[in-house]
């Protein structure tokens, strides 16, 4: 006798089901059920009879193939769902697209269904039985498209989420669950808690014969369908470049062990007074390389960008940039911005490009144990190549958040000014990635060639200022709001 699955799919398809406008295979056979004699049939009046006593048949009962998917959930009040969810997720998208997430015991009824055609009516392929998620896009893409008012695009950044629940699906996988543990009932009882995944379930249902299906399948008969809706944008990403003129201020909040060491940042300084404008549930600020606390950045600035995830808004004009820049300027004195826009994806990934390729300059207060003059400090540095290649193990001082290893790193211009027997400015350019406090006083023999070396006399430093970063993003802008600021240059070569 066939099982109750047959039942289900025969007479309890939904009036949207593609199995009764598409599968030529299933007509076939409801033809052939009609034509020929019940007792040449593989199916009786006693089998059916037996089923449907069996079955116990409710109002309640829903489309066999797609969980009801295809016709409630196909409706203009759907659709109308559909639309608060988007335009309150994102008021001005410009595309959408629509990702359907559906219950694994469709993959089962679809097996089931391909399994029976052929076996009973002939080869069925895809073509014969349509996917669900397939169908149900073909019915409503075009309506979507005339109820957003926007194209649909396969790859948009605006992406519509509809997940589908089945309160069956649990029932129906155990059928899975019973034929991959038929010959070890112990290894069942043992797996009794083990979830399914997609992948997990086609592989099974890849090894089940028409037959397994007989003995072991049991669909759920009143199953409830439910859904959610989601709608996010991609991110929108703001670049800028930022001067940082305090030596107590850090790039990101500082916080130990759940405990604020100072009360704000380079980040929250520049990103909340943009958070005003570009309205996100979160962001991530990105920097092109950082800053120590007690480091000032100068000239042009440092490049920066902002990730806004799950913005409610997506267009800007670039005046109100200016005008956010405006207040992060007025804001405080520690920190200023400029060429504040906003910026696609792929620019923004540019401030990662080439990270250890880049170069920055520096200009470093120093401080020798013994007295030095001019010629002295000439010679010596004139008697390093050029670049010097030093070789750095982790400082000391980051030990603590950074791996063990040795890094090399080259320094393309090296000079310095004595200010006084004891004081002298040095001015280098180095490969990104330098740590150029120790490159100064040497971390314990810890970065090897090191200006203590080089001048045969303990050198330490005494402030250290970032003059470029020597990347050609984001693009400057030229506007009357840029207070114009002689900037310290600094080409890509380090002269």
């Amino acid at each position: 006798m066939v099982t109750n699955a047959y039942r289900l799919f025969l007479n309890r398809l939904c009036q949207s089901c593609p199995l009764k406008t598409q599968c030529a295979l299933f007509n076939k056979f409801a033809e052939d059920q009609e034509r020929i004699s019940l007792e040449s049939t593989p199916l009786n009046h006693s089998d059916i009879q037996t089923i449907d006593n069996n079955l116990n048949v409710s109002s309640l009962q829903h489309c066999f193939l797609c969980i009801d998917i295809l016709h409630r959930y196909t409706s203009d009040e759907f659709m109308q769902q559909i639309k608060q969810t988007a335009q309150t997720a994102t008021s001005d998208f410009q595309s959408f697209c629509v990702n359907l997430s559906l219950p694994l015991n469709l993959l089962i009824r679809h097996a089931y269904l391909t399994k029976f055609l052929t076996k009973f009516v002939g080869e069925c392929n895809e073509k014969d039985l349509p996917i669900i998620k397939d169908q149900w896009r073909n019915l409503m893409i075009d309506r979507l498209e005339e109820v957003l008012h926007r194209p649909y695009q396969i790859d948009s950044p605006f992406e519509i989420n509809i997940t589908f629940d089945f309160s069956g699906e649990k029932e129906e996988l155990e059928s899975l669950r019973r034929f991959r543990y038929a010959d070890n009932p112990k290894l069942a009882k043992s797996n009794a808690n083990e979830g399914f995944t997609r992948q997990a379930v086609t592989t099974i249902l890849n090894d089940l014969t028409f037959e397994d299906f007989e003995q072991y399948y049991k669909p759920a008969i009143n199953g409830k369908t439910t859904y959610t809706i989601s709608a996010l944008h991609d991110s929108v990403y703001v670049a800028g470049r930022y001067n940082k003129y305090s030596r107590t201020l850090s790039q990101t909040p500082w916080i130990i062990d759940g405990i604020r060491k100072a009360e704000t940042s380079v980040e929250e300084l520049i990103a909340l007074p943009i958070s005003k404008l570009v309205n996100a549930k979160d962001y991530v600020f990105l920097s092109s390389g950082r800053e120590d606390v007690d480091v000032r950045t100068l000239g042009r600035g440092r490049p920066f960008v902002i990730e806004f995830r799950h913005p409610s808004r997506i267009l800007y004009l670039p005046e109100e940039f200016v005008t956010a820049q405006h207040d992060i300027n007025t804001l405080t004195k520690d920190v200023r911005v400029r060429d504040l826009q906003q910026v696609t994806k792929e620019e923004s990934n540019q401030i990662k490009e080439g990270e250890e390729e880049k170069t920055k300059c520096y200009e470093a207060l120093c401080y020798t144990e013994t007295q030095i003059d001019q010629t002295e400090l000439d010679q010596r540095l004139a008697s390093v190549p050029n670049p010097i290649v030093i070789e750095q193990k982790t400082p000391i001082r980051v030990l603590h958040r950074r791996t063990v290893m040795t890094r090399q790193r080259s320094i393309t211009e090296l000079s310095a000014t004595v200010i006084d027997p004891y004081h002298f400015r040095l001015l280098l350019t180095t490969q990104a990635g330098t740590y150029v406090k120790e490159f100064v006083h040497g971390d314990f023999g810890r970065t090897k060639p090191n200006l203590t070396m080089i001048l045969d006399r303990f050198v330490d430093i005494i402030e250290l200022d970032v003059l470029a970063v020597n990347i050609d993003f984001p693009p400057s802008l030229k506007n009357e709001n840029n207070e114009n600021e002689k900037d310290i240059l600094c080409d890509m070569n380090g002269k």
